[in-house]
Formats: C-alpha cells, structure tokens, sequence
C-alpha cells in the first residue's frame, strides 16, 4: 500500500492548476468555488478592466477566469512556494506566460472544500 504524504491542501491546489491548464475552466470552477464565491484580485492584464478586480459568483468566476487563459495562454511554474492552515490555502510563484515572467500569489479561504475567498496578487 502506498500512502501519500502530499496534504488534502496541496492536492486541491495541484487539481486546481492541472485543470486551468488544461483550459478546463467551468469544471475548476464548478469543483473548486463555492457558489457565493468572491474573489478579488490585483491582475492588470485586461485591457478593458483596470485593477483591482472584484468578482462574485460562479458564473462570473468563470468568465473571469476564461478571459484570464484567453490573456496569459499558459502556466509555466518556475517556482512555487506554498502553504496551508485549517481551512486556508497560501501560495506564492514565479511562472512564464505569454505575458513574460510574473509573480504571482494568492491566498483562498475554505469553506466545506471550496474556495470562498481567493484574493490574487500578481506583479508582471
């Protein structure tokens, strides 16, 4: 038998980038936000949207986040440093995108094994 030493925190969050970069948005977001979920965040990419951006709701997480993939492509993670706490999830990290390198961290609050609260931070 093989037991895992990876925390119910880094699988979610391994699921989480697997499947945005799969480009397989409505599914990350059905699965990983709650339905009243907010989430706000400092990412300056849109053309049309000036930071900070606040988001709630499913439904508009999602074209949030199909207007993200559709801006930055993809996630090449360089570097990733990452943490969690009962019911938190924190993380920061370097990846290449087709807007350049970034930096980026983010910090989701859990509520009954979704994201409630995701607040980004993103440096380009």
């Amino acid at each position: 038998m093989t037991v895992s030493t990876i925390s119910p925190g880094r699988q979610f969050f391994d699921k989480h980038i697997e499947t945005i970069s799969a480009g397989k948005i409505d599914e990350m977001v059905d699965r990983d936000y709650a339905e009243d979920a907010v989430l706000i965040t400092f990412f300056n990419g849109f053309d049309n949207t000036p930071a900070p951006i606040t988001v709630n709701g499913r439904e508009n997480i999602k074209k949030f986040f199909h207007d993200y993939l559709k801006t930055i492509e993809y996630i090449d993670i360089e570097s990733l440093d990452f943490t969690e706490a009962e019911n938190a999830i924190f993380f920061q990290a370097k990846f290449n995108c087709k807007l350049g390198q970034v930096s980026v961290g983010d910090a989701w609050t859990i509520r009954n094994g979704q994201i409630a609260y995701h607040f980004g931070f993103w440096v380009s």
